[in-house]
């Protein structure tokens, strides 16, 4: 545990292993119905309950398919009538080819789940949550390739944000401090990329580290920040204290600097692209 140095020179105690903090100052048929005489034979067959002759004793197979009820409409095997197109899918649930996968069943063609978002602000959420893999994660030490820790994270709007809800989306991912110069800086280009590539598929994330005097910020310094600077994209804060391992530059002993903003640029699936600033070309290949 260590201070930071905000812009004023002062110190500031952070409880993320963090030794200092400065500023990047760069960029049923029904049976018997035919049977006259009411004995159940309506076929004279000497079977009182076969009037098709397909071996069911009862006439409640109305399709000679071994179906004692009348639920197997198109005599698939199926005893109920939750396959309505007869391919082995016990529901319709997206499975309508019969291939054995039920695809995306709670999702659109783009995996956007359906039904709406959680979120008060608007963000459409993915259905690949459960299918991603944690991987390592150290101060200093990631790089392309790394995966997202599970964080959630409280947002401007008060709600408890999953990062991993993005996980069919592009994230522009900024690590920032109220008290930043160079995060104010570049707050209305984060807004502005959100504003041109939210319908393509990226959201940005801002998440703010400390407040203007150096402390551990709250919901309402989130929110002013989103509405000074016009980010409709997330802007966020948590009790975590791994969040800055991205951007943390080995000092020796065990200390770390960083320089703020820390941008990263994460592709579907949470997979990190890359450390710093991505370019424009970067980031739209990381689009999905």
């Amino acid at each position: 545990m260590s201070g930071c140095v905000p812009e004023d020179g002062g110190s500031n105690t952070l409880d993320d292993g963090v030794t200092s903090l400065g500023e990047d100052t760069g960029e049923g048929d029904e049976p018997g119905d035919g049977d006259p005489n009411g004995d159940g034979d309506d076929d004279g067959d000497g079977d009182p309950g076969d009037d098709d002759g397909d071996g069911d004793p009862s006439d409640g197979d109305p399709n000679g398919d071994g179906d004692p009820g009348d639920g197997d409409p198109n005599g698939d095997g199926d005893p109920g009538d939750g396959d309505p197109n007869g391919d082995g899918d016990p529901g319709d649930d997206g499975d309508d080819d019969g291939d054995g996968d039920d695809g995306d069943e709670n999702g659109d063609e783009n995996g956007d789940c359906i039904g709406g978002t959680p979120y008060a602000g608007g963000w459409d959420i993915g259905c690949c949550q459960d299918d991603i893999v944690p991987g390592a994660w150290s101060p200093g030490q990631v790089s392309a390739g790394a995966v997202l820790p599970d964080w959630i994270f409280s947002d401007q709007y008060g709600d408890a944000v999953r990062v991993y809800d993005f996980c069919h989306e592009a994230i522009y991912f900024e690590y920032a401090a109220m008290w930043c110069v160079a995060c104010m800086a570049h707050a209305p280009e984060v807004a502005s990329l959100f504003d041109t590539y939210d319908a393509q598929g990226l959201i940005t994330l801002t998440y703010m580290s400390q407040d203007a005097e150096g402390a551990p910020p709250s919901q309402a310094d989130v929110d002013a920040w989103a509405q000074q600077f016009s980010q409709d994209g997330i802007v966020a804060f948590s009790d975590f204290s791994n969040v800055w391992y991205p951007f943390g530059v080995d000092q020796g002993g065990g200390s770390y600097s960083i320089s703020l903003p820390g941008t990263m640029l994460v592709a579907p699936g949470v997979e990190v692209v890359k450390v710093g600033v991505p370019s424009l070309a970067e980031l739209e290949a990381a689009l999905p």
